[in-house]
């Protein structure tokens, strides 16, 4: 397994990968169709408001993904990461794909100096599974207020 930086070099694997991903489990995302061209002008942007993503390549293709962004709180300089999104495709699960995205992003947080990581889990079994196998880490259950913000 290879886990890469997504790119403009690698969009199109990763728009293969999110095509894949909505036809095996619609319910699971967070769009119902792939904006390629959106995407694309995004990442051509090289805009640093943008999330970067790992992809986990298995004979060729991403087979996962590990979406996240730093930032750091004024009051104590304290760097954190928030991991927006990880997913892996159902027929890849339980092959260390997921695990695989984490070490990485472990590596990018040491490089960048990062004080802590932290997701908002997902609620089901295989989820729950997967992060009581951290080592070293917590989880509490919290409540979450969304609120979209419309012009």
């Amino acid at each position: 397994m290879k886990i890469k930086k997504l790119t403009i070099d690698n969009v199109k694997d990763y728009i293969d990968y999110l095509s894949t991903a909505i036809l095996a489990e619609p319910d699971m995302m967070t769009t119902d169709f792939v904006d390629e061209e959106t995407i694309i002008k995004a990442l051509s942007s090289n805009s640093n408001e943008l999330c970067k993503s790992l992809l986990a390549y298995e004979d060729n293709k991403v087979v996962g993904r590990l979406e996240y962004h730093f930032y750091t709180c004024i009051q104590d300089n304290y760097k954190m990461c928030y991991v927006n999104w990880i997913y892996t495709l159902p027929d890849y699960r339980h092959r260390g794909v997921a695990q695989s995205l984490f070490r990485e992003l472990e590596k990018i947080c040491l490089e960048n100096n990062i004080n802590q990581y932290f997701l908002i889990q997902a609620d089901n079994e295989d989820a729950a599974r997967f992060y009581g196998s951290f080592k070293e880490s917590s989880s509490t259950n919290c409540m979450i207020l969304r609120k979209t913000v419309y012009k």
